[in-house]
């Protein structure tokens, strides 16, 4: 009788760190999906980017990190999916239209870099600069660029810069 008392205290033991270690990687797996795969920003709800790299599906906050991404690795990188401002719904790439250099940039930081003596400095890089913005309308990111500045390009357009 006491051998299977503590036998199943035993079992009851192994079930219950199996139980908190599954609730701590349930945990972790889904922190890791409302952050950037690359530059760890929180991925926007209307820049969403979903590129396959390394043979897998990832996450990026906006189109132009995801394509710095490319650039920076030297490795294939293939966009399967945008996501448009003005609605927030999937765009396939081969029919987006973006809009490059606008003043609205998602991921833009706010917080001033400080170096050690106290003084601010220049921001010289920013994988997620300058911004991409997508729409699926031609007419959507024409009118966007005329109030936000910058060039009204097909999506195909803007990601074969990145190649050269």
């Amino acid at each position: 009788m006491l051998q299977r008392r503590v036998w199943f205290a035993g079992l009851a033991c192994f079930l219950a760190v199996l139980a908190l270690g599954y609730a701590e990687w349930k945990n972790f797996a889904h922190s890791d999906a409302d952050q950037c795969y690359a530059c760890n920003r929180p991925i926007h709800a209307h820049s969403r980017t979903v590129a396959f790299i390394d043979g897998r599906s990832r996450l990026f906050c906006c189109p132009a990190c995801a394509l710095s991404q490319h650039q920076q690795m030297g490795k294939p990188i293939s966009i399967t999916q945008l996501t448009s401002f003005l609605t927030g719904k999937a765009l396939s790439p081969d029919n987006a239209y973006v809009v490059r250099a606008s003043d609205v940039n998602m991921c833009e930081r706010t917080k001033e870099i400080v170096e050690d003596d106290k003084q601010s400095a220049g921001l010289h890089y920013d994988r997620c600069a300058p911004s991409l913005i997508a729409f699926a309308q031609r007419s959507d990111a024409v009118q966007f660029a005329r109030e936000h500045g910058g060039e009204v390009m097909p999506f195909s357009q803007a990601a074969a810069a990145f190649d050269k």
